[in-house]
Parts: C-alpha cells; structure tokens; sequence
C-alpha cells in the first residue's frame, strides 16, 4: 500500500473519531467487541487507470469499506441508532472530501464517494451493525 493511500485511510479514521460519537475507532478490525457503539475502517483494495491527458502520473481509486456497530436489547431501537451513526460518518467523511489536499475530482470519480449504507444480517441480537463503501481519487507519479 503506497504512503498516499496510508495518509488517506488515516485521514478517514481521524474523520470518524472527530464525530466524538464511538467509544473505539480502528483502522482495521477492532479488537474490543465491548466498546460501542465503535467502528472500522477496512482497506479493500485499489485500482490504477491511466490519464487520458497526458503520459504521466496514474489516476488511482482507493477502495475502503467503513462498519459502524452499536448494541441495544430493543432490535429496532439499534436499527435507529446505527442509522443514526451512519449519518454522522457521512457528514464527517464528506465535510473535506479532498482529504486535506490528498484527493481531487478526477474523471474515474470525485474525490471522495461514499456507497449505500446496509445493514449487516449476519448478526445477533443485541448487536447492529451497518456497513458502506468509500472510494477516494488521487493522483500518483505525477501531475495530471
């Protein structure tokens, strides 16, 4: 993983733990299955395209998947309450979507995107869970 994309996914947690909303933020799994509400930030990969304008530089898509859980003993009261968190995740993500200068509109997508948030079946009760995806543009090697 390049020292770009590092910055970025570090940029993101710092975005999450400014929501002042989780008592854990990791990048990666987070090891506390007791803190909640809590959530991760998980590296899915990356993609290289070349520029259409010039022979320099690689446009590059970061691709992340953000998991926010939280717990309550009333099922649809933590439905509310992750869908809730989600909406703070979202607005903390897309209040700098240049991620302090890393990330720019490109052709292949803006600079931060944000997917549909879903909810995570695969749980029991009391825990929710709601997971979506970011993609973040930058430009490596050069300048387009």
């Amino acid at each position: 993983m390049s020292s770009a994309a590092s910055a970025i996914l570090e940029d993101l947690v710092t975005a999450l733990r400014s929501t002042g909303a989780f008592a854990a933020v990791a990048l990666g799994e987070n090891e506390s299955n007791t803190a909640v509400p809590r959530a991760n930030v998980l590296y899915e990969g990356y993609e290289e395209f070349p520029p259409d304008d010039t022979t320099s530089g690689r446009w590059t898509r970061l691709r992340a998947r953000v998991q926010v859980r939280t717990r309550s003993s009333d099922g649809s009261e933590a439905i509310l309450r992750v869908n809730s968190l989600c909406a703070s995740v979202s607005a903390a993500l897309l209040n700098d979507p240049y991620r302090g200068g890393r990330c720019r509109d490109l052709p292949i997508g803006q600079a931060t995107e944000l997917g549909r948030a879903d909810l995570t079946k695969r749980l029991k009760r009391p825990e929710q869970e709601m997971t979506f995806d970011i993609r973040c543009h930058y430009v490596t090697g050069g300048e387009t």
